[in-house]
């Protein structure tokens, strides 16, 4: 504001605090600020700065954000996650105050605002708005035609970089392999890519979100009972990769243990891979052994892996995350083991596939654990009903 900066399409100053209509429906100018921004680049609504940027100040007491926020969920469709407040008190508490409300950029754009105003006669709209410079306006068909066509293109690419990140780690752990195991190989990235301005993760970071994401796991496993893999695995040794920190029990030779295969990539652009063999100790001469139980809880550990990641980079985003099992011999076929009364054992009545289909789902921004659970019982119960095994909560 001591700048002078004028409005753009990612800042509007706002003398004073949005009103609300009692009655629901009605049209409101913060819905229409708040999604178009989103539908532009994300930007900044300042309450407390007039137009002619002027610090008038606001009451942040009287500021409602139950009710801002209610304007945004009922009023926008799609959705718009992640809009922040935040408060900027004078400093000693002598006003005047702001409040910034920070939207993201979103990747399901366009969205469209609703409701009905009397304007000549009641009418009832339902435009896309958008930020040019400092005005609003509303998109044109061809416009609309044209934020879908972005939206599908941003989805298929996010589909087709999952999948790279799938078989590119794939590719890595069955050429590492004795034999032919069976891995199960995750792989999980943000919605929305990581801010410029956030750091490279340093290798300490990296180490605190592992230990961090084993710790959750550990906490929220509920029905994912059984002993943890990765804590119990890993020696938290990350090591430099390409644009990406790499721990693992098997990749460097003099550091092989004789527990399960396993590797855990924190890419710097927040792209997230766990991988384990699944067959570790369990011979069988009629196929490819799969540990069922582990499978169920290295879901858990990578979810929170991935939550855990998220919070550090773009706490604000979804994150999609795709599963599946892989091996290099796919003549024989995946057999399901569990431990039923203290031994491994072939699962009875399951089906036997000679090759698996990716299992997908999405994680919530803020997800808490019963979200953490949801998530991983999805992508588990998408495996295991490939064995024809129903997963009980």
């Amino acid at each position: 504001m001591a700048d002078k900066l004028a409005e753009s399409d990612d800042l509007d100053w706002k003398g004073a605090l949005p009103n609300f209509a009692p009655k629901l429906g009605i049209w409101n100018e913060f819905a229409k600020d708040v999604a178009a921004m989103a539908n532009a680049r994300g930007g900044l609504l300042v309450y407390g700065v007039s137009d002619q940027i002027d610090l008038v100040g606001v009451d942040l007491a009287a500021a409602d954000k139950k009710q801002m926020l209610s304007a945004v969920r009922n009023g926008i469709q799609p959705y718009i996650s992640g809009v922040d407040f935040i408060d900027l008190p004078a400093p000693g508490g002598k006003g005047p105050d702001v409040l910034v409300v920070d939207v993201p950029p979103s990747e399901l754009a366009p969205h469209f605002q609703y409701g009905w105003e009397q304007k000549d006669k009641d009418r009832v709209t339902f435009n896309a708005p958008y930020r040019i410079n400092d005005d609003t306006f509303y998109m044109t068909e061809h416009q609309v035609a044209r934020a879908y066509r972005e939206r599908f293109a941003r989805q298929n690419a996010a589909e087709a970089h999952l999948k790279a990140c799938v078989a590119e780690t794939t590719e890595v752990v069955l050429n590492e392999s004795e034999g032919s195991p069976a891995w199960l190989v995750i792989a999980a990235r943000f919605a929305r890519p990581v801010p410029r301005m956030v750091p490279t993760p340093t290798r300490l970071e990296a180490k605190d979100v592992l230990l961090k994401a084993v710790k959750t796991a550990a906490r929220v496993k509920d029905a994912f009972a059984g002993p943890a893999v990765l804590s119990d695995v890993l020696n938290n040794n990350m090591r430099v990769g390409l644009r990406r920190w790499v721990d693992s029990s098997f990749l460097v030779p003099d550091r092989r243990t004789s527990s399960h295969g396993v590797m855990v990539e924190l890419h710097h652009d927040g792209t997230v891979t766990v991988s384990v063999d699944l067959s570790h100790g369990l011979g069988h001469g009629g196929g490819i052994a799969v540990n069922t139980q582990v499978l169920r809880i290295v879901v858990l550990e990578a979810v929170a892996v991935a939550d855990a990641f998220r919070q550090h980079l773009a706490p604000d985003s979804p994150v999609d995350i795709t599963a599946t099992v892989a091996t290099a011999n796919t003549d024989h076929r995946l057999l399901p083991i569990d431990n039923g009364y203290g031994e491994f054992a072939l699962i009875p009545d399951a089906r036997h596939p000679r090759r698996f289909l990716p299992a997908s789902t999405g994680l919530a921004p803020n997800a808490d654990a019963e979200a953490l659970r949801e998530c991983a019982h999805e992508l588990a119960t998408g495996l295991l009903h490939q064995f024809g095994i129903e997963l009980h909560r």
